[in-house]
């Protein structure tokens, strides 16, 4: 039998994949319109960010909410405006990092912002983690009503 101690870790674990998995969809359909607004529209790799970020957070709170942290007991509304929160923080974050990052780095990352924006993601991820798990998907479990 598992101590308490190894389930919590177990369960620590297993939350964070699934929060990465999760995370790497939400990446994909980051990069997906952030490269189609980039071959498309003359908008820029900043700019086109600020409508690849919504699509992203949408089909990750989902996902957070029915597979992460299987917290469909709580309220849509009050789950997502916490959640909303936390993404912006994190955001705010992940958007520092990759503008540093084009600013900074070698010229192959300012010609394909798609590098700057990997790494401000797997940068902002652990905030985005600690966030979500404690504070946008946290409280008690509500047990169902026997039927």
């Amino acid at each position: 039998m598992a101590s308490p101690g190894r389930e919590v870790q177990g369960g620590l674990v297993r939350s964070f994949m699934k929060f990465a998995i999760t995370g790497a969809a939400g990446f994909a359909v980051d990069a997906a319109v952030l490269s189609l607004l980039l071959v498309s529209t003359d908008l820029g790799p900043y700019f086109s960010r600020a409508f690849s970020f919504p699509a992203a957070l949408c089909v990750t709170w989902y996902l957070n909410r029915v597979w992460t942290f299987d917290r469909t007991d709580q309220g849509r509304l009050r789950q997502s405006l916490r959640y909303v929160l936390v993404q912006v923080v994190g955001a705010l974050f992940n958007l520092f990092v990759y503008a540093l990052c084009i600013a900074l780095g070698p010229p192959i990352v300012g010609r394909f912002p798609i590098i700057a924006l990997a790494i401000a993601s797997g940068v902002a991820m652990a905030l985005n983690f600690l966030g979500s798990r404690h504070w946008a998907f946290a409280g008690k479990r509500q047990k169902p009503e026997p039927s």
